[in-house]
């Protein structure tokens, strides 16, 4: 089979160690996020695993805080907030 074959554009591969291989497409998502509110994500989850006993992922720790940041009355405000005093405008 020709390499134009063999692999389709738009498609992600891995090597495993013997060759190219199709990597499943994954709901997933990245976002990539400050250290500063990483770090917030990290104390959340230890709250969490001394309240519930288990350690959840981070990922779910991250979506909790999101959806309660969303129902904030003022979270425009805090986004304005932080963009300042990160990018000092």
């Amino acid at each position: 089979m020709t390499p134009s074959k063999l692999y389709q554009k738009g498609k992600l591969y891995a090597f495993d160690g013997e060759a190219f291989v199709e990597l499943e497409p994954s709901d997933e998502r990245k976002l990539p996020v400050t250290e500063e509110a990483v770090n917030a994500v990290k104390a959340v989850r230890k709250a969490a695993h001394r309240a519930i006993g288990l350690r959840p992922e981070l990922s779910l720790c991250a979506s909790a805080m999101l959806l309660a940041a969303a129902e904030l009355p003022d979270i425009a405000q805090r986004v304005k907030a932080l963009g300042q005093r990160i990018y000092g405008s």
